[in-house]
């Protein structure tokens, strides 16, 4: 047995280690999907939990709602530009985070690429919510009853926060260690998956 084989616990012990920020982000998402996630299908949605179902069709009834879900292309019209914001936006977040994690632009200051892309990330965040709101008018029934929807809105309301309050200043701070920087990019990827997937699984459940 050579001593690589035999040093392999040792070097795994240290990779845990160097890394130790990056996996504890990792435990956080896994605990936020178990929390959100609704692991059975007959689970209660906090729509019903709090009889907010009649709040949600009125709303709904509105001239906005109604108009876009009697349209033929209204809808699919406005679910593109929405997409196409969360497009900008996750480009933003991603080429962020992996210069925190080292994986690219490493050459570039983490400020100077923060610099960069914060403008792209509030033009998506500002096209998602202006398109979401009528998307949301227009289905307010079926995300009442969908339980993909409240763990979009759980997750985009905590990803947007932690983006700005958190990994914005992890990144134009000096001094950061290399576990902090990746840490923050991890948590805030796992966040902005959750808020993408879960915003595309509601077109297939509820």
């Amino acid at each position: 047995m050579n001593a690589s084989a035999a040093n392999w616990p040792a070097l795994v012990g240290r990779w845990i280690v160097e890394h130790r920020c990056a996996l504890g982000s990792v435990v956080l998402v896994a605990v936020l999907w178990w929390l959100l996630l609704p692991w059975k299908s007959n689970a209660a949605t906090w729509c019903e939990a709090f009889g907010l179902a009649d709040f949600y069709r009125e709303i709904g009834d509105g001239g906005i709602g109604r108009a876009i879900g009697e349209s033929l292309w209204l809808f699919p019209v406005i679910e593109v530009v929405h997409l196409f914001g969360l497009a900008v936006l996750g480009g933003s977040v991603i080429v962020m985070d992996l210069r925190l994690l080292g994986v690219g632009l490493k050459n570039a200051p983490p400020a100077r690429v923060l610099a960069n892309t914060r403008p792209w990330f509030f033009v998506g965040l500002v096209v998602m919510i202006a398109t979401g709101v009528p998307l949301f008018l227009s289905e307010t029934t079926k995300c009442c009853f969908n339980h993909s929807f409240e763990v979009k809105i759980t997750a985009l309301f905590l990803a947007v926060p932690y983006t700005l309050a958190v990994r914005n200043r992890v990144a134009v701070r000096d001094g950061v260690s290399t576990c902090a920087l990746q840490g923050a990019a991890v948590l805030s990827l796992g966040l902005w998956f959750t808020v993408a997937a879960a915003g595309r699984w509601i077109g297939f459940s509820g």
